[in-house]
């Protein structure tokens, strides 16, 4: 199923343009220690375009954009990416591989805070720390893709509320 915009929705055309800006809003923070602020202004954009900006623009854009809006981006995305558009399962290696990066998403953003030693090292590296949120970002977008309509589904469950059903 392919989305379809309407072209006098200026609704959903705001929601795609701030879904479409969340996810650009982290290259924007990859050229602010290159403009010349003082330090306290680098920290903020840098910390606003590379962790709460996007969160942010994501979220209104996907309430704004709706449900067309939203397949229409991801879409997009895919046959950017060179996928087939629309809904289909993806292949068990595919899906394992979603697994393991996603782990591996996750173990990169708790490790460097619970094993001093790693945030150490990582705070000594030339690089700075906001290319490891940047490669947070590109996990998090690559398991989503990799692990198809029902890693979504899966996911979306667990913010979903479902009764129990005790056993009599």
């Amino acid at each position: 199923m392919r989305g379809t915009v309407r072209s006098g929705n200026i609704k959903t055309r705001i929601g795609i343009g701030l879904v479409v800006a969340g996810f650009l809003l982290p290259l924007l923070g990859l050229i602010v220690p290159f403009l010349g602020f003082s330090s306290g202004v680098s920290a903020t954009l840098i910390g606003f375009f590379m962790i709460g900006g996007p969160e942010i623009f994501i979220i209104l854009g996907g309430a704004l954009a709706g449900k067309e809006g939203v397949l229409l981006v991801k879409n997009r995305a895919k046959r950017f990416l060179g996928l087939p558009e629309g809904e289909y399962p993806a292949s068990r290696s595919q899906y394992n591989l979603a697994l393991f990066l996603m782990v591996l998403w996750l173990v990169s953003l708790t490790l460097p805070y619970y094993v001093p030693f790693i945030g150490q090292w990582i705070g000594s590296l030339t690089i700075k720390w906001y290319y490891f949120v940047l490669g947070d970002l590109v996990f998090v977008v690559a398991f989503l893709f990799l692990g198809g309509h029902q890693m979504i589904i899966k996911l979306g469950k667990l913010f979903t509320w479902e009764p129990w059903e005790l056993p009599e």
